[in-house]
């Protein structure tokens, strides 16, 4: 699994020359090793649809959906009434609340710090107080 997501995280450093193929092959393969490891995490009650890893320090706001395939970084913290599913989301990320992500990938210290967002199949990028001045490359 680690292997998978360092090869991600290199890919995000040039999102322009990311092989779209290239990346759906390590998703997949991501997606078939990740194991449940939800031990420590900061909210109250989310709702886990296995297999979920979460890092050290996250932060699971209100009525948090996540699952399946959901990999997600040390020191994140997610708002309230959040959905993800086949989502990697890398460290030191912020996520608003009311959003719905699905086979997405989070780069690392990416703060999408806004509401109301539904995305599908999608990298996303950046310090972004709105939908518009998010950096999205689809695959």
């Amino acid at each position: 699994m680690k292997e998978e997501l360092k090869a991600i995280e290199k890919a995000l450093e040039n999102l322009n020359a990311i092989s779209k193929n290239e990346l759906e092959k390590v998703l997949k393969s991501l997606f078939t090793k990740i194991s449940n490891h939800i031990d420590t995490y900061i909210g109250d009650f989310p709702t886990f649809i296995e297999p979920v890893y979460l890092e050290d320090n996250v932060e699971i706001g209100d009525d948090v959906l996540l699952g399946p395939n959901v990999y997600i970084g040390a020191n994140v913290k997610i708002g309230d009434y959040v959905e993800l599913s086949n989502t990697i989301i890398f460290d030191e990320v912020t996520l608003g609340n009311n959003l719905k992500l699905e086979n997405c990938i989070i780069a690392p210290k990416s703060h999408l710090n806004f509401e109301n967002f539904k995305c599908t199949s999608t990298i996303l990028s950046g310090k972004a107080d709105s939908e518009k001045s998010l950096t999205k490359i689809p695959f």
